[in-house]
């Protein structure tokens, strides 16, 4: 399973009401070990509402508090949206999650912190479309979305960052999604790039990872490019 096959998905509760759509999802660090990173993210609560410019700019989280106007402005829109913990999901079906219990009786945090069962890590503004960057700080792709590993004793874990078209078309859905998976299909067959969660070393501006680029699967298209495009130009160093 993808964390695209989550987010975006339509919800329902027990009684087959529409509650919204999977906007977010927030992980804690408490799966079992992960090489370097240490205990996996594991996904803790879905968040059911649009993620929009106030949950992109981070004033879901209540240590952040100003510009105060724009806090002000901001920090309601994120406040009160429902939320489900794994307990609460019923069914996973294709694009719809249908859930035990009824809308009203789901958690309505008014912050991170106060929903996660621990430290709190936001996917969508902490993770996805986030840097990686090599021990010798040179750019490594980007986090296109992310591999869950189902548990039978729990919530699923990650296991893995994907990256690349193909990773993000999943994200992006629709014609264009679907357009673009396939120009990554002809160019790129198989499965997206991936990297194992536990070369991760920390999360922050960047996500740091402790391999160098160039042993990474997201260099192969790079590669390829100057192998097979740059290095055909004329006045090219290797032409």
């Amino acid at each position: 399973m993808r964390l695209a096959d989550l987010i975006g998905s339509v919800v329902v509760d027990a009684n087959g009401d529409h509650v919204g759509h999977v906007g977010d999802i927030w992980l804690v660090q408490d799966g079992p070990p992960i090489g370097m990173f240490g205990a996996a993210l594991r996904v803790d609560r879905l968040v059911i509402g649009r993620f929009g410019l106030a949950s992109r700019a981070g004033y879901d989280r209540p240590d952040l508090r100003g510009p105060a106007i724009i806090a002000w402005l901001l920090r309601p829109r994120t406040s009160h949206r429902p939320v489900a913990s794994w307990s609460d999901i019923a069914a996973i079906e294709e694009g719809r999650i249908r859930l035990r219990s009824r809308v009203g009786n789901l958690e309505r945090p008014r912050s991170l912190e106060q929903g996660a069962t621990g430290r709190g890590w936001s996917a969508g503004l902490e993770l996805l479309d986030r840097q990686m960057v090599d021990p010798d700080g040179r750019m490594a792709g980007k986090v296109d979305d992310l591999r869950l590993e189902m548990r039978a004793d729990g919530p699923p874990v990650v296991t893995d960052i994907l990256a690349g078209p193909g990773a993000l078309a999943r994200r992006i859905g629709g014609g264009l999604g679907a357009w673009i998976a396939s120009m990554d299909a002809r160019l790129h067959p198989g499965d997206p790039a991936t990297i194992s969660f536990g070369v991760v070393t920390a999360i922050g501006d960047h996500v740091r990872l402790n391999v160098s680029r160039q042993d990474l699967p997201t260099f192969d298209a790079e590669a390829w490019a100057r192998d097979h495009i740059i290095a055909k130009l004329p006045g090219s160093a290797e032409a």
